[in-house]
């Protein structure tokens, strides 16, 4: 997972991914509605804290009727960039800004 919940705090606070040995490939998972009705696959763009993300993948998230998936991997020029905003965008329409942070 991405979060967890910090007790002392009483809130939930980011779990930075790792991005691991440069080699590795690491893509960030989302969950929302709405994204298989894009135009095309690159309708839908993903900047990971200003950097442009490939998106792989946007479409039926296959277990759940109604949720849709969105694979894109993590740039590596964003290790050691801390809590980052994910902005995503199907067709010119902006989804809600969410953060992750980065090892």
């Amino acid at each position: 997972g991405v979060s967890q919940y910090d007790a002392t705090q009483q809130r939930f606070v980011s779990v930075p991914v790792d991005l691991g040995p440069e080699g590795d490939q690491v893509f960030l998972i989302l969950y929302g509605t709405g994204w298989r009705y894009h135009s095309s696959l690159s309708a839908v763009t993903t900047k990971i804290g200003g950097v442009n993300a490939e998106t792989s993948y946007a479409g039926l998230q296959g277990d759940y009727a109604g949720l849709d998936q969105l694979n894109v991997r993590l740039p590596r020029s964003l290790a050691g960039r801390g809590e980052v905003d994910v902005m995503l965008s199907v067709d010119g329409t902006a989804a809600n800004v969410v953060r992750v942070s980065v090892k």
